[in-house]
């Protein structure tokens, strides 16, 4: 049985089509985009997740001011 590696070989040996026309600087643009998209992701989601949590807080204030501020007022009368 013959190897992965030497099968891939023999193919590219008898295959003359196949020519690798993309330049190292074509593939270094395309690396660089890929990870700037990436980055990008990772930056909304992260600025998505910040938005939710001050608006968790927001509501979660708003439900609890009526609550001090009636143990508050319950504090000054006795």
């Amino acid at each position: 049985m013959k190897s992965i590696e030497q099968s891939l070989i023999e193919e590219l040996d008898r295959d003359d089509d196949i020519t690798f026309t993309t330049t190292d600087e074509e593939l270094f643009k395309r690396a660089v985009t890929t990870a700037n998209v990436q980055q990008g992701s990772k930056d909304l989601i992260a600025l998505g997740m910040a938005s939710i949590w001050v608006v968790f807080a927001s509501i979660f204030m708003k439900i609890l001011k009526p609550i001090f501020k009636n143990m508050a007022d319950n504090n000054r009368i006795k």
